[in-house]
């Protein structure tokens, strides 16, 4: 006979053993699937996008939460107006202060860098090609370029010696002088622009294409995740509202950045100094940075939070694995190097050369470099300026 205690225990660890057993083989399934789910990525869901925490961002959440809570009746009414004014005029200023900003650097900056660098190359032609020139302009100062280029004949570059070492140094330091440098540099510009361009162009399509139209304000917000005082997106916006957005905001953003982008080029391309050429290009950094530092020195923390919480729908709710997704952002690069290219101009060979969109130096010939200078000629050229500088 069995000891009915004994059994029962038995019966008990049988229990286990086969509860355990069930518990790992649901546990061995679930990874199984999960692992399954993870590889099987060809169709993503983007989450809801963050707005930019800057002066343009701020003014897109004053605009809608505000409007929103005053079409529900929540709030102060002083207070909601209160910040919606207070956004928008330091949008004003902070736009007020770039546009200032680049009147006077196309005014007292970049038109004294492309001054001087236009007599530099004057009188490099006039000497390299013996005199034997051709005014392309006589307003402000009279323009030469040497007649036939590098290849017509009456360029010597034994001439090169007859200029003074300011002269030598000046010449030798023309940006295209050094054209794969000075694309890089001109290319990296460019580039940080396009950044802001590809920003813009992602608020025009979630907040005035993607977000649906509404006739109240009332329906522009959601919550996130369906709790009340959380993150919320933005789902629907009025036509007074999306035309608020696209005049303040997206407008200006555009016009600015491509206007930075022009006279960025113009003023490194009339930089005669291969170490200005980097300061400058940050210098031009800092009028597109200024939106971040206002917000970051003036905004009130509880505007900063109201800007975290908010978001509004991506350009794609769902998109599927494919080559155009990895490498179409590529593209931006593209449209980069090919304004470069275009500004700049481009030499394809010792007897054709293209002529670029830059009015620094018109007609330039693409003669300093390869018949005239070299490394090792501009260093000992700008180490014996700067001896005599110091002397």
């Amino acid at each position: 006979s069995q000891d009915p205690e004994l059994g029962a225990m038995r019966s008990a660890r049988a229990g286990q053993t086969t509860g355990s057993s069930l518990l790992s083989h649901q546990s061995q399934s679930d990874e199984e699937s999960q692992h399954s789910s993870i590889s099987i990525d060809d169709d993503f869901e983007w989450p809801n996008m963050e707005l930019d925490a800057d002066t343009f961002g701020l003014s897109v959440v004053s605009l809608v939460r505000d409007f929103y809570f005053l079409s529900r009746g929540k709030g102060t009414f002083v207070n909601r107006w209160s910040r919606l004014l207070m956004s928008i005029f330091l949008l004003a200023t902070c736009l007020t202060i770039q546009i200032y900003l680049l009147s006077q650097v196309k005014r007292f900056v970049s038109a004294k860098a492309v001054h001087d660098v236009r007599l530099d190359y004057d009188k490099f032609e006039q000497v390299m090609y013996g005199g034997h020139t051709e005014v392309i302009s006589d307003h402000p100062f009279v323009e030469r370029r040497g007649l036939g280029g590098i290849n017509g004949g009456y360029f010597n570059a034994s001439n090169f010696a007859q200029l003074s070492s300011d002269e030598q140094a000046n010449a030798c330091r023309i940006p295209l002088s050094q054209p794969l440098f000075f694309w890089t540099v001109l290319f990296i510009w460019t580039l940080t622009c396009t950044a802001e361009l590809r920003k813009a162009r992602d608020l025009v399509w979630s907040l005035l294409l993607n977000t649906e139209a509404t006739h109240s304000m009332r329906h522009a917000l959601k919550d996130e995740d369906d709790i009340p005082g959380g993150p919320a997106v933005i789902v629907a916006l009025t036509m007074p509202v999306k035309t608020a957005i696209a005049t303040m905001v997206i407008v200006p953003r555009l016009g600015i950045t491509f206007y930075l982008i022009w006279i960025g080029c113009r003023w490194l391309l009339a930089t005669n100094n291969f170490a200005d050429l980097i300061l400058n290009s940050v210098a031009l950094e800092f009028i597109l940075c200024l939106k971040d530092i206002m917000y970051l020195a003036l905004v009130p923390r509880r505007s900063m939070l109201d800007l975290q919480n908010t978001t509004v729908v991506p350009l794609k709710k769902r998109e599927p694995e494919s080559l155009k997704v990895f490498i179409g952002t590529l593209l931006w690069a593209g449209v980069a190097a090919g304004w470069v290219t275009l500004y700049m101009g481009l030499r394809i060979s010792e007897d054709y050369h293209i002529n670029g969109l830059q009015k620094v130096l018109v007609d330039y010939r693409w003669d300093v470099h390869e018949f005239a200078c070299n490394g090792s000629l501009t260093a000992m050229r700008y180490e014996s300026s700067m001896s005599s500088v110091q002397a």
